[in-house]
This record gives C-alpha cells, sequence and structure tokens, in this order.
C-alpha cells in the first residue's frame, strides 16, 4: 500500500512539475496585430503585383465583415508596418483550417493548402505557421484567404517580432500545451492503474476515460500540438475529433460523479444520454458547412445540461453533509472550482483559455487526490478483508481437524461401548427368563429396554446426530404409552427423594414423533425436576390444546428466578452445578418437532412447570 501511495505521488509530482513550469513560462508574443487592422478585399486573390488602391478595401470593423449571410468566401488581406531595416523578424499565426498565403515584401513565404477562387479547386489544411523574413524600413504584408468549407470566418490576428522573440514564443507555447498533454496523460494512466486493481469501481474508470477525452481535445486545439507528429492529418477528420473528444469528455465526467454521488431522476438522465448522442451526431454526421454555423450554441447546451447536472448533485450532496465521506469533499471541491474558472471566463477576467486551463488542473489534481484517498481506504478494507479471510482459512482448517478427531473418537466409542451394551441387555433379558418376581422382571425388561436405547444413541452419536432428527423417521407414537414408560423409568428416581411422580393422560392421544428422542426429553424433565424437589409432587401430563399437543411437567420444588427462565435453555447454562446440556437438549428435540418449549411460575404455588408443545398432525 505504502509503495502504491507513493508512486502516485511521484506521478502527480511529474504532472503537476511539468504543468507548474508551463504556467510559469510566459513569453513576449511581439507585437499582435488584429484582423481589423488589415484592409481586406473581399471575393478577390491579389498578388502584391496586382493590389488596387487600398483606399478601395474594407477593415473589421464594418459588421458586415464578419456576417453569414453572403460575406465573401475569398479575401485578400494588407498590412503595412515599420519595423528595424535589416534585423530578422518572426511572423507567427494559427490559421483555422483554410487555405491561405503569405508574402512579405513581394516574396511568398508560406503557401497553406490550395487557395482557390473556386470551390472545386479549393483545399483546407489544418496548421499554425511561422515565418521569418529580414525587414526593411516600410514592410508590406500580403495574405491571400479562401474557406469553402466552414459556415463562418474566424479571426485571421498575427504576432510580430524579432526572431528571438517570436521564436521563444512558439516554443513557450508548444511546451506550456505538451506540459497540458503530459499532465492529462499522467492522471489518466493513475485512475485507469487504480481501477485496474480495483475493477469493482467504475468512477476510476470514467475519470480515467474523460482525462484522456480531455488529452485528444487539447491536442486538437491550437497550436495542433497532433500536427508535429501527423503534419498530413485530414482536416476533417481531425475538426470532427476535435469537437467530439469535448462531448465524450464531458459525458465521461458525468458518469464519473454519476457514481461518486448517485443517480439523479431518470428522467434527467436520459435528457443527458439524448443530448450527448444529438451533439455527437450532429459533428459526425454533418458536413462543417452545416455543423460549424451552430457549434457555439451545441456545445453551450451540453454545457448547460452538465453544469445544471452538477449543481443538483451538489445540492443534494450538501443536504447531507455530515455524512460525507472524505473522498466526496475533494470532488465537491474539484465541482466547485472548475464552476469558480467558468465563471471568471464568462465574465472575460483574463484569457479565457488560460483560465479554463488553470480550472481544468486544479480540478484534475483535486479530483486525483480524493480518488487516491478513496482508494487507499478501498485497499486497506481488502486487506483487512484478505486478514480477516486467511484467519478464518486457519481456523476452518483447525475446525475440520477437530471435527475428524471427534468423528474418529465417536467411532471408537461406538465400537466399544457397543458390545457391553450388547450384553446388558442379554443378560437382562437371560435373568428375566430365570426369576418369577413380578418386580424383578419389570426392572430388567426396563434395563434391556435402556441398554438398547443408549445402543442406538451411540450408533447415532457416530455421524454427530444425537439431536439431529429426520423426517423420514417420525411415525406415530401413543402418548399414554411413552408417559407410562417415562413414568415407569423415573419414578425409582423421584423415589430417592421422597417425590410421588404421577400421570395425566388421556387415552388415544397421539403424535408424529421420535419415540426415543421423545422420552429422552422427559426423562430429562422429570429428572431435573426432581432434583429441585423434595418430598413433593411432580405431575406429568399431556392434553390437546387447538392445533398443539401440550406435554408438561410440573414441580413443587424450590422454583426459578427470573434471569434463570430466561437462559433456562442456554446450552452451559446451570446454577444447580450441573453441565447445562439436559434443557438445551429439550429444546433442541422439541424445535426438531416443529415445536417449543418454554418455562412458567407455578404463582402462587411453589415450583415451575416446563411445557413442550408439538403440533398436531393427527
Amino acid at each position: 500500500m505504502k509503495k502504491q501511495l507513493r508512486l502516485i505521488a511521484f506521478l502527480l509530482g511529474v504532472g503537476a512539475f511539468f504543468l507548474s513550469m508551463s504556467l510559469l513560462l510566459h513569453s513576449d508574443m511581439g507585437t499582435r496585430y488584429r484582423e481589423r487592422q488589415f484592409i481586406t478585399f473581399n471575393n478577390a486573390l491579389y498578388s502584391p503585383d496586382e493590389l488596387p488602391d487600398l483606399s478601395t478595401g474594407t477593415t473589421g470593423e464594418d459588421p458586415s465583415y464578419w456576417s453569414d449571410h453572403d460575406f465573401s468566401r475569398v479575401r485578400t488581406s494588407v498590412l503595412d508596418i515599420d519595423l528595424m531595416e535589416g534585423e530578422v523578424y518572426g511572423l507567427f499565426s494559427q490559421n483555422m483550417t483554410y487555405a491561405a498565403r503569405v508574402w512579405v515584401n513581394g516574396e511568398l513565404l508560406m503557401d497553406q493548402g490550395h487557395v482557390s477562387d473556386t470551390p472545386e479547386d479549393f483545399t483546407p489544411k489544418t496548421a499554425s505557421f511561422t515565418v521569418y523574413f529580414t525587414a526593411q524600413a516600410h514592410n508590406r504584408i500580403v495574405v491571400q484567404r479562401c474557406n469553402f468549407n466552414h459556415a463562418l470566418w474566424n479571426r485571421f490576428d498575427v504576432y510580430i517580432g524579432s526572431q528571438q522573440v517570436i521564436t521563444r514564443a512558439v516554443q513557450t507555447m508548444y511546451l506550456k500545451n505538451a506540459a497540458l498533454l503530459l499532465f492529462l496523460l499522467t492522471v489518466g494512466l493513475i485512475n485507469l492503474g487504480m481501477f485496474a486493481a480495483l475493477p469493482g469501481r467504475r468512477r476510476f474508470q470514467w475519470f480515467a476515460l474523460g482525462c484522456f477525452c480531455m488529452l485528444v481535445n487539447f491536442a486538437f486545439t491550437n497550436p495542433k500540438l497532433i500536427m508535429l507528429p501527423f503534419p498530413d492529418l485530414n482536416w476533417r477528420l481531425g475538426h470532427k475529433i476535435e469537437s467530439c473528444s469535448l462531448i465524450l469528455a464531458a459525458l465521461f465526467l458525468l458518469l464519473f460523479f454519476r457514481e461518486c454521488f448517485g443517480k439523479a431522476k431518470k428522467w434527467f438522465e436520459r435528457l443527458g444520454g439524448a443530448l450527448v448522442c444529438l451533439a455527437l451526431g450532429y459533428y459526425i454526421f454533418l458536413p462543417s458547412e452545416l455543423y460549424t454555423r451552430w457549434t457555439v450554441p451545441v456545445s453551450d447546451t451540453v454545457a448547460v445540461y452538465a453544469v445544471a447536472a452538477c449543481g443538483l448533485l451538489m445540492l443534494r450532496t450538501l443536504k447531507q453533509r455530515k455524512t460525507l465521506a472524505a473522498s466526496q469533499r475533494y470532488y465537491l471541491a474539484g465541482i466547485g472550482i472548475v464552476a469558480f474558472g467558468a465563471v471568471l471566463g464568462a465574465l472575460r477576467v483574463g484569457s479565457y483559455m488560460a483560465l479554463f486551463q488553470i480550472a481544468l488542473i486544479l480540478f484534475e489534481i483535486v479530483l486525483t487526490v480524493g480518488l487516491a484517498v478513496e482508494f487507499q481506504h478501498v485497499q486497506q478494507a481488502y486487506e483487512e478483508s484478505a486478514r480477516r479471510e486467511n484467519e478464518l482459512r486457519r481456523m476452518n482448517e483447525s475446525m475440520e481437524h477437530a471435527h475428524e478427531l471427534q468423528r474418529n473418537f465417536l467411532a471408537i466409542i461406538n465400537h466399544e461401548m457397543r458390545t457391553p451394551l450388547t450384553v446388558i441387555a442379554g443378560y437382562a433379558d437371560k435373568v428375566s427368563m430365570q426369576t418369577r418376581e413380578e418386580s424383578a422382571v419389570r426392572d430388567l425388561r426396563f434395563i434391556k429396554q435402556e441398554a438398547l436405547r443408549l445402543g442406538r444413541i451411540v450408533e447415532q452419536s457416530e455421524d454427530g446426530a444425537v439431536s439431529a432428527l429426520s423426517a423420514a423417521r417420525m411415525e406415530p407414537i401413543g402418548l399414554n404409552a411413552l408417559l407410562k414408560d417415562a413414568q415407569a423409568f423415573c419414578a425409582p428416581i423421584c423415589e430417592k427423594r421422597n417425590n410421588t411422580l404421577t400421570l395425566q393422560c388421556p387415552d388415544g392421544l397421539a403424535v408424529q414423533g421420535v419415540r426415543d428422542s421423545l422420552l429422552q426429553a422427559l426423562y430429562n424433565l422429570v429428572i431435573n425436576a426432581s432434583r429441585h424437589t423434595q418430598r413433593g409432587r411432580i405431575l406429568l401430563r399431556a392434553e390437546r390444546q387447538e392445533q398443539e399437543v401440550l406435554l408438561s411437567v410440573r414441580d413443587s420444588g424450590d422454583g426459578m428466578d427470573e434471569e434463570t427462565i430466561a437462559r433456562a435453555f442456554d446450552r452451559g447454562f446451570a446454577k444447580d452445578g450441573g453441565h447445562g446440556l439436559g434443557l438445551a437438549l429439550c429444546r433442541e428435540i422439541a424445535e426438531t418437532h416443529g415445536g417449543r418449549i418454554w418455562i412458567e411460575r407455578n404463582d402462587p404455588e411453589k415450583g415451575v412447570t416446563v411445557f413442550m408443545a408439538l403440533p398436531d398432525r393427527e
């Protein structure tokens, strides 16, 4: 865990270092000449030798210059400036996917795309350009431009400065863009790595995909760093990728916040899905002459939806701010940073793109830190779970070993006890045949009966099933005979404490059950009652009540307090020095038969009554 956190901190540090360097690298761009400072001839392509009188041209101050209704698709612009003669100057401009030619003092320095006054011969190209020239005292810059592929013109501004100034400015601009791309790539890879470690947490995946889409968008926007490795990239493909990547970035970030803060209303989410699909289809399937006409409204619609979705999430989450996790606080802070940057950009406070990039950088850092915190917590929980799983595995192995020892022990007991019990039963049968005394014969019969029953219990115990009864073994049991057998067996035990054991049971009353188990339960209850009674009366009774058959053992002994009654059937609980197993076994037998067992005090008389209710399946 510590190594992973160190790696995340290192990668974030690398990204933050390059990013801070790019933000600190400010370079003089020279003098900026806006398009409205040029003299422009509409619907004409003039070389420097063919220029008419400049007074017949127009400027960008004329509103019709930028109109998208019947505006000129072909233009020639002229700029006259005074520079220091003999010095080498640079000229830099960002071309907006058109075709252009640039002459300085009559020398053709740049020819981009194919300039033509007909759409058939026109070929656009996406690229920024930098050219250098030796200045004269009076310098003339002539620019030919044509646009048959976009619905609107974009402003054409140039920067002119000394060779050193322009070179340094261009290098700085590319370095800033490269640092931003490197930062987005680093953050995306960090989150993708965390998703690989925790595939169940899809928020890491959505955030990584959002970072990669932002990376693609910035690679295709000015200064179009993508053109360095792919100088001949198709302009139409690049333009569509630039537009669609921004829409997809918004979609993935919304999915990220949905994972972090929960779902919104179904209709609201469906509306967002429809907007994204329409926006993507708008850019993918329409030609650039159409989609560039309403690019800003379409992008603004998606942006408004994204802002509304984030706002609703924030409002809903802030209502439960006391239960917010630490990572969620980071996510809310990231949303607040982006919103603040967007507001400043809308108010035109400084450079819009610079503000957006700074806000985006802080947003990415804050959210990545939040995700790293969440990753740490989840990883710790997984490690704790794995530790507990190992402990449980070791305990299960120990229990399995103990269970094996128990099976071996019970097998030995079964083998060693079966023979003497058989011998006892055989001798009891033999002696009963040799005597004529009725009481002795009765006692020997009980000795044989209990020896055989104990043998059956020993056989069951080999499978650990002393009380694990099977429904297939249940049979009709007459309660009158069952209670008489219990009375006969327990009467000598009760007589030792001068207790009288009486029986109440109507004829014909029966239940479905396992005779040996029910008999064992009655033995336990009667013997337990006798142990707590001296010179008293014990009543063994059976009766039918509604849908149940009720067996009860009532004594006149010293009774039980409320605490003892509450815990009497807990295994191992005993206040009289016993083992605490008899009543627990009785409860097992009752529940296995689908019944229940409980104790009531005999107020105002002494003693207690133990009731065992069995379902009447007659």
